[in-house]
This record gives C-alpha cells, sequence and structure tokens, in this order.
C-alpha cells in the first residue's frame, strides 16, 4: 500500500511509525512541511498537500496528532486520512473537519474519545500509544543506576493565575474550591463536570466588566486548570522528595521563586528524545510519571517509553494504566502525595522487587503495545491492508 506521511512539525513518534509502516512491506513517502499557524486556513499549505497527493498518488494519508486542513483536503480528493495524536487534549479550537467519513481520527485516551462521541462526532476512534523495544535496546548502559530518582518533563506554565486576577471574588472562589478538590481525586476530572455552560456565561460576563481582553470557553479554562494542577502536583511532589533522596530533575532552567525552593534537587537541562532520554530511563532506579492532568484517563507516552525502556515506572494513577497493566507488579500507581513518596521510598530500598517489576512491564509493552501491532489495528480498522500482502 503507498501511504503519503506528512510531517508538519517535529514529533516523538514520526520516526517509529515511518520506519514501522517501512518494515510491514508498505511504500511510505515522506514529506515535510513548515507547521501552519491556523489548522483551519492555510492555502499556501493546503495547495502543497494538493500536489504531494496529485504527485504520489497514495492509497491514504497519514499524520502524527490531528490535522483538520489535511483533513478536507483527503476528503475532497476522496482519500482516507489518519492520524494519530499523542497528545491530549487535542488543540483544537474548533471540531469542523473532524466528521468526514474519510477520517480515522486515533487518540490513545478513551475518555477524550468518549467526549468527542458525545458531541456526535464518531470518526474519532480510541488507540493507546506504543513502546519502541527494539529502537531503545540499542542504547546502552552499564549495569549500576547512576540515578535515584528521576523526573524528565515540565513543570508547564499555567494561564490559571492571570484568570484568577480578573474574576470575581465569587468566581475565583468557586474555581479555587474545584482545584482543591481536584487535588485528591485521580483518575477521575472532576473540573468536567463543575465548569458548567452556565457559569462560563458569567465568568465572560465579569471579564468585559473587568478585563475585556479576556474571554474563555470551558475547553480552555479546563485545560488551564488542568495545567495549574500538574504544576502543583510536580512541584510539591519535588520538594517533598528532595529532602528524603538524591532526587534528579531533566527540565528547563529553574527561575525565580521555584528554583529557590528546589534548591536541593539535582538539576540538569531538557534531555534529547532520541539518546539521552532512554539513559536516564534506563539509569534510573525509580522514574516518576506526574501525568498532566487534563489527560483524563489515557497513557501517556512517557509512561511507554519508560517502560520500553526497561526503566521502573512509579506514576499518578490513570484509568487505562491500571487496566492494561497490572499494578505492582508490572507498573506501580500512587493516589496521593504520601503514597507517592512512600512508595518511592519503598522501592529504592527493595532493589529486586523493582527490577521484576520493570521486568514485567518492558515484557508487556513489547508483547502487547508494538507498533506494528498498533499500526496493524489502525489499519485493519480503517479498512486498509495492514501487510504488504493484503491481510486485513
Amino acid at each position: 500500500m503507498r501511504i503519503l506521511f506528512i510531517h508538519l512539525f517535529v514529533s516523538y513518534t514520526s520516526k517509529s511509525i515511518a520506519s514501522t509502516l517501512k518494515k510491514m512491506g508498505h511504500a511510505v513517502k515522506e514529506v515535510t512541511h513548515y507547521t501552519p499557524e491556523d489548522y483551519y486556513r492555510d492555502d499556501r499549505l493546503y495547495k502543497m498537500i494538493e500536489k504531494d497527493i496529485q504527485t504520489n498518488r497514495p492509497d491514504c494519508v497519514f499524520t502524527v496528532n490531528i490535522w483538520p486542513l489535511v483533513a478536507r483536503c483527503c476528503n475532497e480528493k476522496r482519500l482516507p486520512y489518519l492520524a494519530w495524536s499523542y497528545d491530549s487534549p487535542q488543540n483544537l479550537p474548533t471540531n469542523q473537519d473532524l466528521s468526514y467519513d474519510t477520517n480515522y481520527l486515533f487518540i490513545f485516551d478513551r475518555t477524550e474519545v468518549e467526549m468527542y462521541h458525545k458531541a456526535g462526532i464518531d470518526r474519532v476512534y480510541h488507540l493507546p500509544l506504543a513502546a519502541d523495544t527494539d529502537r531503545w535496546d540499542k542504547v546502552t548502559v552499564d549495569a549500576d543506576p547512576l540515578y535515584d530518582v528521576s523526573l524528565v518533563g515540565s513543570l508547564y506554565e499555567s494561564t490559571l493565575p492571570v484568570l484568577m486576577d480578573a474574576m470575581s471574588e465569587y468566581h475565583r472562589g468557586y474555581v479555587q474550591a474545584v482545584v482543591e478538590a481536584q487535588k485528591k481525586v485521580y483518575g477521575y476530572f472532576l473540573v468536567d463536570d463543575l465548569l458548567t455552560e452556565d457559569l462560563i456565561k458569567s465568568l465572560n460576563e465579569d471579564f468585559q466588566k473587568t478585563s475585556p481582553d479576556l474571554n474563555v470557553n470551558r475547553a480552555q479554562l479546563a485545560y488551564s486548570m488542568g495545567t495549574y494542577l500538574t504544576y502543583a502536583e510536580r512541584l510539591t511532589l519535588l520538594l517533598l522528595l528532595q529532602s528524603r533522596c538524591r532526587t534528579h530533575f531533566f527540565s528547563k532552567e529553574l527561575k525565580g521563586e521555584t528554583k529557590r525552593l528546589l534548591k536541593n534537587l539535582c538539576l540538569h537541562g531538557w534531555v534529547s528524545y532520541e539518546e539521552e532520554m532512554p539513559r536516564v530511563f534506563k539509569e534510573t532506579k525509580v522514574n516518576l510519571n506526574p501525568t498532566l492532568r487534563i489527560i483524563r484517563s489515557g497513557i501517556p507516552l512517557r509512561c511507554m517509553d519508560i517502560l520500553g525502556c526497561g526503566g521502573f515506572l512509579l506514576s499518578s494513577y490513570q484509568p487505562e494504566l491500571a487496566e492494561y497493566f497490572v499494578p505492582d507488579e508490572e507498573v506501580v500507581l500512587y493516589d496521593s502525595m504520601e503514597d507517592a513518596v512512600a512508595k518511592t521510598l519503598f522501592y529504592l530500598e527493595h532493589e529486586d522487587l523493582r527490577r521484576q517489576i520493570a521486568a514485567r512491564g518492558y515484557e508487556k509493552v513489547k508483547r502487547e503495545f508494538t507498533y506494528a501491532g498498533q499500526l496493524s489495528k489502525m489499519l485493519q480498522m480503517a479498512d486498509l491492508p495492514s501487510e504488504k500482502n493484503g491481510v486485513t
């Protein structure tokens, strides 16, 4: 099968997906274009994609993450469009162009998929992400771990403090109460239930009086609260651990008050996805994954990568992690800050058990979450040949 793989941004999964499709026997033509500022209207990019289709005459078009402009072009050409997103939620201002019958849009978060279905969009499908164990196996390290505890990721910057400064006392109190309640709940995003359309309408009416340039919709406020919650959780976890064990943080440079608070951390810069990241995962006793709170149920790519590197994963509770993996046998999950600290210290002291759990997690993703396996499921759901011989 001829697949036109369009790269519109630098993504973590593109290399593994393209190489796997080729190994499956497909003729993959890769093209790279600039990232459009507007997901929906970019005549220049549209014409580029149209020309790519006319020149290569593919059987389908593939992108990492969902690009409505590509969906529109494929629909007009009556060509299947496949997209597999490793971001959640989707950064799309509207649901325009998502319902074409030529679309096969795959998202790793089941709850987000259900939200699209409730909105009447049935061309969105659930598909967990994958681990490229063959790729990570090539990264070799010394037998003895270098790091006790590591967190690779961002603290996140949230717009919530700015929004709350412009809110009335009532709305500020309500939003703060929702944030405090959500801090104590893992595995369910309470914010979805508590941000009503009436609340958003009232909030924007207040903004018109105090800050006319401000206007938010429900999804934007939920994301702002989710990033704020993630920042608070990661900061708190690092604060608690830095005084109890040697904790390493791989991220951009810390500044100001945050840097002062985390002065006892072992701070490192960003690590490259290709080489440095897998080394950290392999050389760390306990790899932390405080999931971005707006990811409602799914397994983030970070978890798949840690497991695919044979690393020990300690993650905040996610429903799909508990569904696809056996807690305390293949992964370890926490449901509070106290639980996270206690489990970190416990597994630092129990090396044999830690190594057994890491090994089982690795074997699970190597067996059940390969790129070949997940891509085959995707092509079968789109009623396209999964391999060169046409088997579907």
